[in-house]
This record gives C-alpha cells, sequence and structure tokens, in this order.
C-alpha cells in the first residue's frame, strides 16, 4: 500500500490519509499564512494512518513506515530536529472530539549528527516510537484518539560550552492573544508572552522562573516581576544514539553561566540572571514590534483566540542591526469566551466561597462534591500519594459523570513540587473549578525563599506568598504572583480551552467555609466532601468575582 503524499504552502508535505492532530493542524495552518516577520518552519507530518498502521501490526514498523521515515530524515538533513506528538485531542480534530488536552504526550529532541545514517534513522524511529506507546499507555480502552507525528528542524545555534557540545534557540516562548489575568489598568485584548533562553521547556514546564510580557504591546516594567531567568534548557549533542524513552533525556538543563556571553549581553544580563531588559523593554533587536505584528496579523485572520509557540534567534555578530528571525513553531485556537452577564444572587442560604481574582466564565450547577487537600496537613514528602489519590477520584468522578470542585494548595500542574502538586490536566479533567490556597490560609508562614529563588514559595508555593513575606513590597508581591502565575504553560491552556473556572484564595480578602477543611477520618491530607446540597458555582471573569453558593 503506497503512501500518499500531499504538499501545502510553505514547504510542509503531509504523508498519508489520516488526521493531522492538534500541531499538525496548527503549522498548516501557520504556514499558509503571509506572516513577513515570521519565517516559515519545514514541516513534515505522519498522518495518524500510520498510527493505526502500528497498532494493527503488533506495534511494529513494517518496511514501507521505515522507508517513508527515512525519506523524511534525508530531506531534513543531518540538523537537530523535533519529533513532536500531534494528537486529536490537542485541538479538538476528531469531528465529536471532548475536552482539549495540550502537552500532556511525549515529543523528543534530537541531535540528529550522529556520523552513522542508520544510527540517525534508529533514533528517530524509537522517538516515533515512545510517543505512540506513551500515548497508547494514557488511553482509556474506549478512547477513538489518534496520534500523528510532526517533524521539524530546531531553529537555533551550536555552542561548544564546558558543559559540552549544547545546540538551543536564543529565545523561545508562547504568547497567548487574550490575557485573562489583565489587571485593571491593563487591556487583556493585548496579549500575554512568557519567554526564556534556550529551548521552549523552559516555559512550558514551570519547574524555574523565566520572564513575562505582561502585556505584549504594553509590558510591565520588568523589575517589577522578579529577577529574570537562572537556568535554561540546551539540547546535548552528544545524546545522539539510543533513547530509553524520557522525554527529555537529550536535554541539558543549565545554568546561565553556561550560556554564550555575548547572547545574554543582546537579552540584557544582571548578575546570575537573564533579565531581558535589552530585548523587550529597550527593543534592540526589534523583537517586541516584531511579535506584536506577528500577533496582530494572525488576529486579522483568526477569529478565536489562540496562542502560539515560537523560538527567535539574533546574529550575534550584527547586535546593531535588527536583524532577529522569529519562526512559530505551533498555533493552537482557543474557543472565544462568551462574556455573558452573570446574575449573582445577592442573598443565598449558604456561600462556601467567594473570590476576586479568577479566569473562566459562566454557571455551573448541580455540583455535589469538594476535593480538598488540607493546608494543616499536606507536606511536600505527601506530594505523590495526593497526586495518585487525586487521579483516581477524577477517574471515579468519570465513571459518574460527575464534575466537583477541587482546592490546593500552591500552583497546580507545576512540575515544580516546592510551588504545588504536578498533574496532568487528564487527571483532573473532570473539575468544575479549581481554586488554589497559599501557606497563608493556614495562619503560618513559611520561612523566606534564598535569595535567588524568590518566587519557589518554600514547602507550598503560592500566589500569595507575599502577604507572608516580610521585607518584600507587598503591591509588588502582588503583580509578580498575578503576572508570572501559570501562564503560557500547556497546563493552563488546558484550563482556558475548556473553561474550567481557575481561581486562588485570598484569605485577607476572601471568604471561605471552613466547612472545606473538615478534617477526614482518618488523618489523610486529601479528603472528598460532599455537599449537604448541590451547588452552583458563578463565575464573573469581566467583574472578576466568583461565588459557590
Amino acid at each position: 500500500m503506497s503512501v500518499k503524499v500531499v504538499e501545502k504552502v510553505g514547504d510542509v508535505k503531509i504523508f498519508g490519509n489520516g488526521f493531522l492532530g492538534g500541531k499538525g493542524e496548527g503549522l498548516v495552518k501557520i504556514n499558509e499564512r503571509k506572516i513577513p516577520k515570521a519565517h516559515k518552519l519545514r514541516t513534515r507530518v505522519l498522518t495518524t494512518v500510520f498510527y493505526d498502521r502500528f497498532l494493527n501490526r503488533g506495534r511494529e514498523f513494517k518496511n514501507e513506515e521505515i522507508v517513508t521515515i527515512a525519506s523524511i530524515l534525508d530531506e531534513l538533513g543531518d540538523i537537530p530536529i523535533s519529533v513532536r506528538s500531534s494528537a486529536t485531542n490537542e485541538a479538538c480534530v476528531l469531528p465529536d472530539g471532548g475536552s482539549v488536552h495540550a502537552g500532556e504526550n511525549t515529543s523528543f529532541m534530537l541531535p540528529n549528527n550522529h556520523p552513522n545514517s542508520a544510527a540517525r534513522l534508529n533514533q528517530l524511529i524509537q522517538a516515533i516510537y515512545y510517543i505512540y506507546d506513551d500515548f497508547i499507555q494514557k488511553q482509556p480502552a474506549d478512547s477513538r484518539e489518534k496520534m500523528a507525528i510532526v517533524l521539524n528542524p530546531i531553529p537555533g545555534n551550536l555552542y561548544h560550552t564546558y558543559a559540552g557540545p549544547v545546540y538551543y534557540p536564543l529565545v523561545s516562548g508562547v504568547a497567548n492573544s487574550f490575557f485573562p489575568y489583565a489587571l485593571k489598568i491593563q487591556d487583556p485584548n493585548e496579549g500575554f508572552a512568557r519567554i526564556a533562553l534556550g529551548h521552549g521547556y523552559a516555559v512550558v514546564l514551570d519547574d524555574f522562573p523565566v520572564v513575562s510580557m505582561a502585556t505584549i504591546r504594553n509590558p510591565l516594567p520588568l523589575k517589577l516581576l522578579g529577577n529574570g531567568q537562572m537556568y535554561f534548557y540546551a539540547l546535548d549533542m552528544t545524546k545522539n544514539e539510543g533513547l530509553s524513552g524520557n522525554e527529555l533525556e537529550t536535554m541539558k538543563k543549565l545554568h546561565i553561566r553556561f550560556a554564550n556571553i555575548q547572547n545574554t549581553k543582546l537579552l540584557g544580563k544582571h548578575k546570575n540572571w537573564v533579565t531581558f531588559e535589552r530585548l523587550i523593554q529597550d527593543d534592540t533587536s526589534g523583537f517586541k514590534n516584531d511579535l506584536l505584528e506577528i500577533m496582530e496579523i494572525i488576529s486579522a485572520k483568526i477569529s478565536s483566540h489562540y496562542q502560539i509557540e515560537f523560538v527567535f534567534n539574533l546574529d550575534a555578530n550584527k547586535p546593531d542591526v535588527k536583524n532577529g528571525t522569529f519562526h512559530v513553531v505551533q498555533l493552537t485556537q482557543l474557543p472565544e469566551l462568551k462574556f455573558e452577564t452573570i446574575q449573582i444572587p445577592g442573598h443565598s442560604a449558604h456561600t462556601y466561597l467567594s473570590i476576586n481574582s479568577l479566569q473562566g466564565h459562566g454557571i455551573k450547577q448541580g455540583i455535589k462534591f469538594a476535593v480538598v487537600v488540607s493546608p494543616f496537613i499536606y507536606t511536600k514528602s505527601m506530594h505523590d500519594s495526593v497526586r495518585r489519590k487525586i487521579s483516581l477520584i477524577n477517574r471515579q468522578m468519570h465513571e459518574r459523570d460527575e464534575e466537583y470542585i477541587i482546592i490546593v494548595p500552591g500552583r497546580i500542574g507545576s512540575n515544580n513540587k516546592d510551588w504545588g502538586i504536578q498533574i496532568d490536566y487528564r487527571d483532573i479533567d473532570k473539575s468544575a473549578a479549581i481554586f488554589e490556597y497559599g501557606v497563608d490560609i493556614a495562619g503560618r508562614a513559611e520561612p523566606l525563599p534564598e535569595k535567588e529563588e524568590n518566587l519557589t514559595g518554600g514547602i507550598y508555593g503560592s500566589h500569595f506568598l507575599y502577604m507572608i513575606q516580610g521585607g518584600y513590597d507587598e503591591d509588588h508581591k502582588r503583580i509578580q504572583t498575578r503576572m508570572y502565575g501559570t501562564q503560557g504553560t500547556h497546563f493552563l491552556t488546558n484550563l482556558v480551552s475548556n473553561n474550567v473556572i481557575f481561581g486562588y484564595i485570598a484569605p485577607g480578602q476572601d471568604k471561605i467555609d471552613p466547612w472545606f477543611f473538615t478534617p477526614a477520618d482518618n488523618d489523610d491530607a486529601l479528603n472528598v466532601l460532599q455537599f449537604p446540597n448541590e451547588v452552583t458555582i458563578y463565575a464573573d471573569s469581566k467583574n472578576q468575582h466568583c461565588v459557590v453558593i
């Protein structure tokens, strides 16, 4: 059976008759657009027909698939490549697709520099195998979702460092057309970007501080948002043979001191931090204006809100020339939020929660359960067991077709256990609303963070840690936590795409019923509570008010 190849605008080739998945669809759309400031990214897509064959042939690649993959590798050449998952549920590609799940499937970055072409091909085939295998393991038995594969060159540069040869883009970032956390003085339609030196894992994994542009058009002074970035991800060019299945096994997490000195000067540097002040505030390379132009062109062609992932590279030998190069590496269309007027009842028999900082909009009725992680019992050492229990409860709620409220410490979804509970969106995707709190809700303070980690938040992490950090300016901390948040992460993309109500509880300003912290019978940190009567969630993001009554 021959493989059909369809060529699209912008050096895009699609192999097979199946679906392209979320990333594949997005890259086709981007390459069809005329965006002067964004260079087109060479793209090859193995559609879901290859996934179907993989399943039907005993999870093996036959000669025909290997020949096709080898031909793609020959076309791309011996340059670093990304091998990315492109599932149909990343953007509801299937006609009857359910909720959107972004960033939950394995992808690989490959050096693709081995002198033996057979070794390079073998590593690529292994990458595709592990993407399929990881996806299969995560799918329920009745799932209709499928997996495509997107292959692209990685725009960037090779650097020889004391940590060995590494390859990375100058800047990676995520930009959203709409900024749900905008302050009252900001226009949310001016968008938001989260950027980092090096590979984009720094932006989407949320395991160390990076830099926020809030908003893109009129960014707040960066000094208000923290010190900057101290670590970065780079592709380890020595990892050019086999794979074991760990997505980050070809990557290195390095301190900024291993970054190219000329690059950090171009971006802006202070001590051990890359500040990005030259790039953003001084706009020395035309970065901000060019990003704005890219966003405006896409906005003119797409009716819904959207998110792009991008890389930006600069010729370090011409620092005074505005010669930066953008590549858009992903486009995700987000559902348009309908900001209809929410009539919140003035009086109710019982108000369980009332907060004034949230995203998400609408009314959710018939809620019976609250899943609560206790601020009095939970410690970081309980993280893994609590995460497993939350996942189990979510599966049980699926079986009962019940939505629920979840109340958790710190920043849920973060990869840093000091900041909160690391969990995939699929493990809480039956939650109607997520409410986060800080350690201050328990009436006790945590130690101040170390000087170089002033956003980690001690054991729990907190959106509200500024309330208890003596010596820090409260207004500055308020802005930092609001702007930094989970913006740009895959986890937040899923919340926005599925209109999950997402708020944070400030105990000095908001109301929360102590009933939520009713001790479990076994002193467990996790408790499932049933409301005496069904409750309704009213979330008004326009006026920043949410109640559970």
